[in-house]
């Protein structure tokens, strides 16, 4: 049971604001080894497909689920890491401890995060991973904390069409 989200909104905002001064590095589709998909339990056959095709093009794929109580717990045959909404979190909102050092051992060229807008949970996850390029929605009230954005509006949450876009996008960027 969370008492306030008071204090993880505080440490949301502490995060965003320094994700411009973190370090960045841009890759294309073709640079990206392995990616690391946050994402929740309802969204779950979406998501399959889109872990799916990153599979048959190569990639290694790492996947961050939320789940809440009413949710089916996903059924994949690949290793992923659950954060239950009730078991995960502390009574601040902020998740334990080994949820964070189990993320953040999970190394990835590119972070994908298709979370709801609203769920503070992972988006601190987002913010304190490790990761040099993260990608996600950028809702129309939102501050910038993506290295690449596609700009969504606040009532629309289409993961088929955010993933098409950053495939887009990641595919038109060219490295050195």
């Amino acid at each position: 049971m969370t008492v306030t989200k008071y204090f993880i909104r505080k440490k949301i905002q502490a995060l965003s604001a320094a994700a411009a001064a973190r370090t960045h590095c841009y890759r294309s589709i073709e640079d990206i080894r392995s990616v690391l998909i946050m994402g929740e339990a309802k969204d779950w056959d979406v998501l399959k497909a889109c872990i799916g095709h990153l599979k048959t093009i190569g990639k290694l794929v790492h996947v961050c689920i939320y789940v809440k109580k009413q949710d089916e717990t996903p059924i994949w045959d690949y290793a992923y890491l659950l954060v239950g909404a009730d078991d995960d979190i502390d009574m601040w909102g902020f998740p334990k401890r080994n949820i964070c050092r189990q993320l953040n051992g999970l190394s990835s060229d590119v972070l994908v995060d298709f979370t709801d807008k609203d769920l503070m949970v992972m988006r601190y996850l987002v913010l304190q991973h490790p990761a040099t390029f993260k990608v996600g929605a950028k809702y129309e009230t939102d501050s910038d904390t993506y290295d690449l954005s596609i700009v969504m509006k606040d009532d629309v949450h289409d993961i088929p069409f955010l993933y098409r876009q950053i495939l887009k996008y990641l595919q038109a960027i060219r490295s050195k």
